[in-house]
């Protein structure tokens, strides 16, 4: 849709429809635990929730479905979907070799010393929230990081696999980030090597650096759900 900028009273802009919206403020609260997992999604509760009619509600949760953050079963109702160690396998077993061939391409790409000193700003937020006990401002800074990776890659294929990967997996790394402090401290020194290699233009390097960020965290964050 699109209208008149309100702020500016000039100019047509691009409106997304209301469904996107609540999509990803549902999603926002799911990944970040305020809907928690097997929650049931009751659509007039919802609808109160977020202001909108059942429409533009059913629209959100459809997209939130295809995102694997809501399950949906006959008699069984829309859910938030499970934490699970299974799921996380799923997940992460894609995730090391994607997230490592979009490290590389960034490494090869022609402005990839300006693509790296954007990083570089992520990592030091990531940092500085880090030391100053704000896990979930440092998560925050590590999503802006990735979704600063999956924007400046050149390959749209690469870009819209790791997309359908990236919301379910961001729950398990917010999950992670409050309770598994050591596992924050590595994401912090492996993104500053990756943010290396791609400033060096060292793909191999790269890939190799980032498919052991993605494996390390996997394994850190599995043990501690086997634990909970």
């Amino acid at each position: 849709m699109f209208t008149d900028d309100p702020a500016t009273g000039a100019g047509p802009i691009d409106r997304q429809p209301i469904g996107f919206d609540v999509a990803g403020r549902l999603e926002r609260e799911i990944i970040r635990g305020d809907l928690a997992p097997g929650a049931k999604l009751v659509e007039t509760e919802l609808s109160a929730r977020y202001g909108v009619s059942r429409s533009p509600l059913r629209e959100a949760l459809q997209i939130v479905e295809a995102s694997g953050l809501v399950t949906r079963r006959p008699r069984y109702g829309v859910r938030v979907a499970e934490l699970s160690v299974a799921n996380l396998d799923d997940i992460s077993i894609c995730r090391v070799s994607l997230e490592a061939t979009a490290a590389g391409l960034l490494a090869s790409a022609p402005d990839h010393r300006a693509i790296a000193g954007a990083l570089d700003l992520h990592v030091e937020h990531m940092r500085t929230a880090f030391a100053a006990g704000d896990f979930p401002g440092c998560f925050e800074a590590n999503v802006r990081l990735t979704d600063h990776i999956h924007a400046a890659l050149p390959n749209p294929v690469l870009q819209k696999l790791l997309g359908q990967l990236n919301k379910p997996a961001l729950r398990y790394r917010y999950w992670a980030y409050l309770r598994a402090p050591e596992t924050v401290r590595m994401l912090i020194g492996s993104n500053e090597q990756m943010t290396d290699a791609i400033r060096s233009g060292d793909g191999s390097r790269a890939e190799t650096v980032t498919s052991g960020l993605v494996y390390d965290a996997w394994r850190q964050v599995r043990a501690a759900l086997l634990e909970a």
